[in-house]
């Protein structure tokens, strides 16, 4: 007390300021807050805002169900083997003739439907990851190989020239070809969260080509039905498919391949009636022209580990 008068301490203004964020604290919080009522934070800190459209609300369960199917279901690495058959078509160059005796020919190959099984043996990888997203590209090599069996009949004309004249006649060759073909392949598959997975690829490999049951070669009467050749081809593919995976192991799977024979198949015979008036053998070199081949197959695939 200084001359009759009491002192009031003074309240330093930082203190002040101070003492009333603390008791308004809670209050701020509350108005800082309010923006972000109904926000929900990701796992990678993002935020997003409760919205009350209903069309939104749809979009959001529809995600929500996708989500729930990339969960239960894992693409595998590893070890596969399958199983296929369907349908080919053969198609070819023309074909040429020539034997001891002078003649010359030349025809077409009509094209021929046959059957086809084979199977497959390969290794598929995990891939890589597309972004943020549930899809994966991945890649494949796999040993391919089957049989076709194909069978139809040819047209043409065979016969010698005199001078600039050619003087031929009709004839329809006919030949069972069975044809193996074995190829390694490398496949590109993009695998969705629906169990499907499209995939494209290519193979390089060689076949066997076995004509049997040659007739109708030679002119008037030429044939020889006991007669086969094999040789030995280069190949090239290119192949499409779609596969389903049933289980993370058990796959279906649909696939189109086109197959292109490099070189032309030989065949070296001998006509045990080149002329029914002369009954005199001849030997006969019958060529066909590159191959190819449109070939559809369903099949079973099996991921072992």
């Amino acid at each position: 007390m200084i001359n009759g008068f009491h002192m009031r301490p003074k309240i330093n203004k930082v203190v002040f300021f101070f003492l009333f964020l603390i008791l308004n604290f809670s209050t701020l919080l509350t108005l800082l807050t309010l923006p972000l009522m109904g926000a929900d934070f990701g796992d990678d800190n993002s935020v997003s805002v409760e919205n009350s459209d209903p069309k939104a609300k749809e979009e959001l369960s529809k995600n929500l169900k996708n989500l729930s199917k990339i969960d239960t279901f894992h693409y595998h690495q590893g070890v596969y083997a399958a199983l296929y058959g369907g349908g080919g078509y053969l198609d070819s160059g023309q074909w040429t003739y020539t034997d001891t005796k002078g003649n010359i020919g030349m025809g077409n190959y009509g094209g021929s439907w046959g059957g086809i099984g084979g199977l497959k043996v390969g290794y598929q990888y995990k891939g890589w990851q597309i972004g943020h997203s549930p899809y994966r590209v991945t890649e494949a090599v796999e040993f391919d190989g089957f049989y076709a069996g194909y069978s139809n009949p040819m047209n043409g004309y065979i016969g010698t020239f005199s001078g600039p004249v050619f003087h031929g006649s009709s004839v329809t060759p006919d030949m069972q070809l069975n044809v193996g073909i074995m190829t390694i392949n490398s496949l590109t598959k993009l695998i969705t969260p629906y169990r499907f997975a499209p995939y494209i690829g290519f193979g390089v490999g060689g076949g066997i080509v076995t004509a049997s049951n040659i007739t109708g070669i030679a002119p008037v009467g030429g044939f020889d039905t006991s007669h086969s050749s094999t040789t030995g081809v280069f190949v090239l593919a290119e192949i499409m498919g779609a596969e389903y995976y049933i289980t993370d192991h058990l796959s279906v799977f649909i696939e189109g391949k086109f197959i292109y024979f490099d070189s032309s198949i030989s065949i070296f015979k001998n006509l045990a009636h080149f002329n029914v008036m002369t009954n005199t053998p001849a030997q006969a070199s019958f060529a066909l022209g590159n191959f190819f081949q449109y070939i559809g197959v369903a099949g079973v695939k099996y991921v072992f580990w």
